[in-house]
């Protein structure tokens, strides 16, 4: 399965070769032969935009994997929340899915072979898009490990758009769904926002039972309530939970950088926030960040929140996989 992968650039991996400061780019383990028994989490990249192009929108997240990488491995491993450090290798990067020259449909086939061989290892993936078609390729791969799955969804949209006739960036949802692979009563649509979506699509998905937290309803009900019902939702039953993180979710004063700004929005910490609880919650099985386009990013603004998202869920499952161990 790891043959469709393409090693990361060593040159990302930042340090300033200084054991007392240490940097992720220090501590992350390079390739699938870094994977041992203290690894809890994968990266895998995903440099293609090709789904977003089909649904119509403004191209430019094929370079997100790796100008999020470039933030995230400057960053220190100290998480004053669990007041712990990432230890070194807990956290493997096994590069980048090949897409070069290939179809979008390729593309995820080889996504979904990745993610079976890194979920069979006990790992959580955490996957760097690219087009939010990128969920529908990693929760398929997640699938078939892990059975049905619940999904939390933060975005501004709801991407159930039906496949016209090609799948794209908005139509990850709708065919999981469809082919069995989401349970609807546990997929959670948080932070949708209005004037952003169809009505058509709305009573498809309320229709098959799918549960719609809008932005509004978030406000009034408080964030953190809202995103731990929204949480409780997915993991009913004990279900497991894929996470999906679409930066446009977030307003564009905090996010210039993502396929589609949207003026209003969550804010930088809730963002954090909610990635920080998918990596806490025993349920979560995998974790993606979609849409960041660095060709409209502001002094890479957008790539560094993503970066520091990605923290937040390593952070969060490396202490729960603590708490378990005690």
């Amino acid at each position: 399965m790891f043959h469709h992968l393409i090693p990361t650039d060593p040159a990302l991996f930042f340090t300033k070769n200084d054991p007392g400061d240490p940097r992720m780019g220090d501590l992350v383990g390079k390739g699938e032969m870094a994977i041992t028994e203290h690894t809890h989490v994968a990266i895998i990249g995903v440099p293609q935009d090709l789904g977003v192009a089909r649904n119509g929108g403004r191209v430019g997240a094929a370079q997100a994997p790796d100008a999020i990488r470039a933030m995230f491995y400057r960053l220190t491993p100290y998480d004053f929340a669990s007041q712990q450090s990432v230890p070194h290798g807990a956290v493997v990067d096994v590069g980048n899915i090949r897409c070069d020259g290939s179809e979008l449909e390729e593309i995820h086939d080889r996504l979904a072979q990745v993610v079976v061989a890194v979920c069979r290892r006990g790992l959580v993936p955490l996957v760097l898009g690219g087009g939010h078609d990128t969920t529908y390729a990693a929760a398929s791969g997640v699938h078939a490990v892990h059975g049905q799955l619940g999904i939390l969804n933060f975005d501004a949209h709801l991407d159930v758009r039906p496949p016209n006739p090609l799948r794209n960036s908005g139509t990850s949802f709708r065919m999981l769904i469809e082919e069995g692979k989401l349970a609807a009563e546990r997929f959670v649509e948080f932070g949708i926002q209005s004037f952003a979506n169809a009505r058509s699509h709305v009573e498809w998905l309320e229709g098959k039972g799918g549960n719609i937290i809008p932005l509004e309803t978030v406000r009034q009900d408080g964030f953190a309530r809202a995103l731990a019902t929204a949480y409780r939702i997915a993991a009913s039953g004990g279900c497991p939970v894929y996470g999906t993180l679409d930066i446009d979710g977030v307003r564009a004063a905090d996010a210039p950088g993502v396929s589609a700004t949207m003026p209003d929005g969550f804010a930088a910490s809730e963002l954090l926030d909610t990635a920080r609880l998918l990596g806490s919650g025993k349920e979560t099985v995998a974790v993606d960040i979609v849409e960041v386009n660095p060709q409209f990013d502001r002094d890479n603004q957008t790539a560094k929140l993503a970066a520091h998202a990605m923290m937040r869920v390593i952070g969060g499952r490396l202490a729960t996989c603590s708490t378990s161990a005690a």
